[in-house]
């Protein structure tokens, strides 16, 4: 009996006709939960983010990431709002890194800069280009897998410091799609390029399919991807947000989901509406395997709260995904009888 040979496909590109080996059933991995935050742009912003830390950390996430943009002073923004998140908190901050926030020679100091405020995780993206440019200036480096690159070297010259531990490193996906790619073969290719440049897992953008991450998963898997796929959860609270979110993503917004609000009579219904639309892909995402649940709180408690709620009425409990605490070894027992009483009575 003959047997034949197969080689993993390397490249999501290799011809339809080759001969393609079944992925290999993963181990079930512990669900991830994390939020992601965004630096306060105003003292009035600032003043509501207490309420909402205390409430994330209530929870005992695995992370929580900060966002890095030009209207937060880029990185500066972020390791201050770490450094006071590590301050009153026990949250465990993960920076963003994005391409567009400097040069390779600025960046590092930054890295640095965040190690010494406590971050242990990164996620890099290229992030969004300036207003009115369709490329990034010369000396910035030009798409995310040399991020992750560039934080695997500053790694290894910090590894004493790290006490010979690794950095976390997250990627973005798209299951739907990235707007400047040719289709869903370079998205795989992109991805994979990332995850051989030392990416540990990736979150996802925007979708409005909860089929499209398990397409995207079962591509991944085939194309041999095997960092998690954590999908990124964005609340709708109104047909207005649904748009931006289609608009931001470049998109089409599903005309089903526009015609779930027809009949909202007021806000706080088409409120009820969205968050239920949000809950309802969240828990179909969850029962294709998902590897955890990444929530971008776009710094909102009550939003935040309200969907976790619809959350929990369809059976989805946030607060089982972190581990039990372990058992506590002092006082090691309750039992008042002395030690001479039970070693007489064994």
């Amino acid at each position: 009996m003959s047997t034949t040979l197969t080689t993993p496909r390397f490249s999501a590109s290799a011809p339809a006709t080759a001969v393609e080996p079944q992925p290999t059933a993963r181990h079930r991995l512990r669900r991830a939960l994390s939020f992601e935050v965004i630096p306060p742009r105003s003292e009035k912003q600032a003043a509501r983010l207490p309420g909402l830390l205390k409430f994330l950390d209530s929870l005992s996430p695995d992370y929580l990431a900060v966002t890095s943009s030009a209207n937060s002073g880029w990185l500066q923004g972020t390791a201050d709002f770490i450094a006071d998140i590590t301050a009153t908190t026990s949250l465990r901050p993960l920076a963003h890194l994005t391409c567009t926030a400097g040069t390779e020679a600025e960046l590092l100091p930054w890295i640095d800069h965040l190690l010494g405020v406590g971050v242990r995780g990164f996620l890099a993206v290229r992030g969004d280009f300036p207003a009115g440019e369709s490329n990034l200036p010369p000396e910035h480096l030009r798409h995310a897998d040399a991020l992750v690159q560039l934080l695997r070297r500053v790694e290894t010259d910090n590894v004493a410091c790290l006490a010979a531990g690794r950095l976390g490193i997250g990627v973005a996906a798209y299951p739907s799609g990235h707007p400047e790619s040719t289709g869903p073969e370079e998205d795989l290719d992109v991805l994979a390029a990332k995850q051989r440049n030392g990416a540990d897992f990736a979150i996802t953008q925007l979708f409005f399919d909860p089929n499209a991450y398990a397409r995207l998963r079962r591509r991944a898997e085939h194309a041999g991807i095997t960092i998690p796929l954590i999908p990124g959860i964005l609340p709708i609270t109104d047909v207005r947000r649904l748009h931006t979110m289609g608009r931001l993503s470049g998109l089409a917004v599903p005309d089903h989901l526009i015609a779930r609000f027809d009949h909202a009579g007021d806000a706080a219904a088409a409120r009820r509406i969205g968050l239920e639309i949000t809950a309802e892909h969240t828990a179909a995402i969850l029962d294709q395997g998902a590897d955890g649940l990444h929530f971008y709180t776009f710094n909102d408690l009550s939003t935040t709260e309200e969907l976790l709620t619809a959350l929990d009425d369809k059976g989805v409990s946030v607060s089982s995904f972190p581990p039990p605490p372990p058992p506590r070894r002092w006082p090691p027992s309750t039992d008042n009888t002395s030690t001479t009483q039970k070693e007489a009575r064994s």
